[in-house]
């Protein structure tokens, strides 16, 4: 069930396995060493993961914000997110998520997330930054529903909380 804000809570879900992904404390501190130092913009990046072990990131590629306004949101450098992806595919991985952070303290998918998550399945983590620190962290998996009104043929999107645990 959702919360209102279009995030999903893991007790409604019957504990799927797509609810718990293998991320190791070391790692994510490094991504979160990485938004705090980006404060007060939004640091991004992707999450990777071997294709037999979609739940488990291994690694992560750092990337440039190349967003307009970097202090309100986030855009992958194109070139990274393109070499990712190639690297990916030669090393049997696949990127399975993104990460950025917030520098407004906050830890939960904005709306402009929500508006920007097409891929369906894709795992989302934000650290939440504030005055060259981070904070929380949250990682959501983004999921698409089509409404059963077919006359409206529009879809639900919302953000599915996962829990990380440590690998």
């Amino acid at each position: 069930m959702a919360n209102g804000q279009g995030i999903a809570n893991n007790n409604s879900l019957g504990g799927d396995d797509q609810t718990h992904i293998a991320l190791g404390k070391a790692l994510l501190e490094e991504i979160r060493d990485f938004a705090a130092v980006k404060w007060p913009e939004e640091a991004c990046g992707l999450l990777i993961a071997a294709i037999d072990t979609p739940n488990r990131i291994d690694r992560v590629v750092f990337a440039r914000n190349v967003a307009e306004d970097p202090l309100t949101t986030f855009e992958i450098d194109p070139q990274t997110l393109i070499e990712a992806h190639r690297t990916a595919r030669q090393k049997r991985e696949q990127v399975v998520g993104c990460f950025h952070s917030h520098p407004n303290g906050k830890a939960l998918p904005s709306p402009t997330d929500r508006a920007r998550a097409d891929e369906n399945g894709f795992l989302w983590l934000i650290i939440a930054t504030e005055h060259n620190r981070a904070g929380d962290s949250g990682l959501y998996r983004i999921i698409h529903q089509s409404t059963a009104d077919a006359a409206e043929q529009s879809e639900l999107r919302y953000f599915r909380r996962c829990q990380i645990i440590d690998r």
